[in-house]
């Protein structure tokens, strides 16, 4: 019995076989070893997001991963410098959305965060954020996104540390949406050491 060869690549999307793809799971798998190599414990035993953003191997694969979690009615990004808005950008390079800067500026009352760039009422807008750990920052972006009169849709972030951004951000009308929770990664940099 002969074994035909697998098909060329080319050929294989010619004829609609999607088997020559690394599956979801498994691209999602590799990520989680790739980010936890490059992050954990550079401070602690924690995520370091600027550790992970700064690898443009890992930064693109996380951006094309977590565009596929971008709902389909969103109109613009909003990545909040100066943590989020690496991930935002190639995010928005991934997807074709547009971005918003959300940055702080001084106003009468003191430092306040607001929306930079082509932003119009009534649009559909996704918060990005590489880490969440309380979600005050990705609230402040909320509500930076609404004073200009556009609909936050939700937050996405890459990483929850589970210390209570679902539930500040359900205290807002918001969802939060996560790649990876701060035990998942835990889970994956302590194995084989012995740790829970």
């Amino acid at each position: 019995m002969t074994v035909a060869p697998p098909p060329d690549f080319l050929t294989a999307l010619a004829v609609g076989d999607l088997s020559v793809f690394q599956a979801d799971d498994v691209r999602r798998d590799e990520l989680l070893a790739d980010l936890v190599a490059a992050a954990w414990g550079t401070h602690g035993e924690f995520i370091d997001a600027d550790q992970f953003l700064t690898k443009p191997t890992v930064l693109r694969r996380l951006a094309s991963i977590l565009a596929g979690r971008v709902p389909a009615d969103v109109d613009r990004l909003v990545g909040r410098d100066p943590h989020s808005l690496v991930l935002g950008a190639a995010m928005a390079l991934e997807t074709g959305l547009p971005l918003v800067v959300a940055r702080v500026v001084e106003t009468g009352g003191g430092p306040r965060l607001a929306c930079h760039g082509e932003l119009h009422a009534g649009e559909r807008v996704l918060v990005v954020e590489g880490v969440t750990g309380t979600g005050a920052s990705a609230a402040e972006a909320v509500r930076a996104v609404r004073d200009r009169g556009a609909v936050v849709v939700g937050v996405l972030a890459a990483v929850d540390r589970g210390n209570g951004a679902a539930e500040l951000l359900e205290g807002v009308a918001v969802a939060l949406d996560h790649l990876f929770s701060d035990d998942e990664l835990r889970r994956t940099a302590t194995r084989g050491r012995g740790a829970p």
